[in-house]
């Protein structure tokens, strides 16, 4: 970020320095003392398992310039720090630190002429928003959200960490509740957009598609003169009912191109080859392009990232040369090889529409051995959830995998599902907990499998990882 002065960033958080100014300066916003550099300003921000406030004092001691606090605040350390503090000009207290948050980011954003480019939708945001990085970083100078900073957390320091010598910052937008997106767009004013998708999650908040649909375009109204939206075909689809309740209008003026297999979409891939190194593409029968990452979903996040880059004014030789050195996002079908067994951990989350691409990437890998599902619970799917794991299972039970193990409270549906479409063809198992499975993992898997793992982030289904390479090493030791 430019620097700024303790003045401008009080006027802007609306808030009251204790004391006199004497450190003046403050070169980074950190919410985190692990990651905190001297000169931040650091902001308490209380979390359902942490409270911010209780490590204000060693902020400070680590060199950040402020502190930004609740007033309110009933931290057990909180007192001490304000009367040790209490004239430093070295604490900034506010009526609620995400707020304050919040408005200094709305402001820092008028600060800067970076581009501002929106990743939303309901499945790719992460890898898209990392492929639009390293299309337009190979080219231009800029900066993408870390990780899934896409909530109210994430976005701020986003925007916060912009430097006055970039050209543009990714931002990923995510939602879990209603009116989500429309707040974060309000802080966000995207230049640019990009919306990968519309499936059915969060469907106990949303309802329905429609529901998600409004949600995620919701977005719109907060974008800048003369802006410029890419939206998948699929996601396109819902545009028309958007319309009908918008008087007709959907993009208030933006520039608007679709992309997606779909010959009538502006962008479009055909031509699709996959080999042990990724996939091969064509882009409107006349460019063509590598990509280093499995999944045929992975193609559509490409596109997104060609769109953006050909509006930064990127030759399509110059965007396919960025894609092909780019590396796979971790837990988004990242490939490991643990000695003759191959890992596909795809399990950072996972809905419907995610599911089912995981198990078509394991479908299109042309690698030869056995294939093993293992397939834990999808959350927050309301009264959906019965529905979405038993198509899960249907679909599992129509692919390659000759083993599907299905884990967690939902573990029965899904198998049933299976079943159903594959009858007494493949093996089926199925745990109550990942702990069971992890018990009885090692003696299931054969040399030469190819396992995929892909759950909901709650189920921490990653943890079967270290299983196996136990039980690797055991076995060739």
């Amino acid at each position: 970020m430019r620097p700024l002065s303790l003045q401008e960033i009080a006027v802007a958080l609306g808030g009251k320095v204790c004391g006199e100014i004497k450190f003046p300066r403050v070169t980074s916003v950190s919410a985190d003392t692990r990651t905190l550099r001297e000169g931040a300003l650091f902001f308490a921000i209380k979390g359902d398992r942490f409270d911010g406030h209780e490590f204000v004092g060693q902020a400070l001691k680590q060199g950040a310039t402020a502190a930004v606090i609740n007033a309110d605040s009933t931290a057990r350390d909180l007192p001490a720090i304000k009367e040790a503090y209490r004239d430093t000009g070295r604490l900034i207290e506010v009526g609620d630190t995400v707020v304050a948050l919040g408005r200094l980011a709305a402001w820092y954003r008028n600060q800067f002429a970076a581009s501002v480019i929106a990743v939303l939708g309901s499945n790719g945001k992460t890898t898209t928003k990392d492929l639009i990085a390293a299309v337009l970083g190979s080219k231009r100078r800029g900066r993408a959200a870390q990780a899934s900073f896409n909530n109210h957390i994430g976005v701020p320091l986003t925007l916060l960490a912009v430097e006055p010598a970039d050209e543009f910052v990714v931002v990923e937008i995510g939602t879990n509740h209603p009116g989500e997106v429309a707040a974060l767009a309000r802080l966000v004013r995207p230049d640019l957009a990009v919306v990968t998708s519309i499936g059915e999650e969060h469907l106990a908040q949303f309802g329905n598609l429609e529901g998600v649909a409004a949600e995620e375009f919701s977005f719109i109204p907060s974008m800048r003169g003369r802006a410029f939206v890419a939206v998948s075909d699929q996601a396109a689809a819902f545009t028309s009912k958007l319309r009908r309740g918008n008087g007709g209008r959907l993009t208030s003026g933006c520039a608007m191109l679709t992309f997606g297999f779909d010959d009538k979409a502006d962008l479009r891939a055909g031509d699709p080859r996959h080999d042990r190194k990724g996939q091969r593409f064509r882009v409107n029968d006349r460019f063509d392009y590598r990509l280093p990452l499995l999944g045929r979903h992975n193609t559509l996040n490409a596109l997104a990232a060609i769109a953006i880059g050909t509006r930064f004014r990127l030759s399509h030789a110059e965007i396919a040369d960025a894609l092909t050195g780019v590396r796979g996002t971790a837990m988004r079908l990242q490939r490991l090889s643990i000695g003759p067994i191959t890992v596909i951990n795809d399990a950072y989350n996972a809905n419907p529409d995610s599911m089912r691409a995981a198990i078509d990437a394991m479908d299109d890998m042309p690698d030869l051995g056995r294939r093993v599902l293992i397939l834990g619970d999808m959350r927050e799917l309301g009264p959906q959830s019965d529905r979405c794991h038993r198509q899960i299972g249907e679909k599992a039970g129509r692919s390659t995998a000759q083993v599907i193990i299905s884990v967690g409270a939902h573990a029965r549906i899904v198998a049933d599902g299976v079943t159903m479409t594959a009858g007494t063809t493949k093996r089926i198992y199925l745990y109550p907990s990942v702990g069971t499975l992890m018990e009885k993992l090692p003696r299931m898997l054969e040399s030469g499998d190819i396992v995929l793992l892909k759950a909901s982030r709650g189920v921490r289904l990653e943890r079967i990882i270290p299983v196996i390479e136990k039980s690797v090493h055991q076995v060739m030791s």
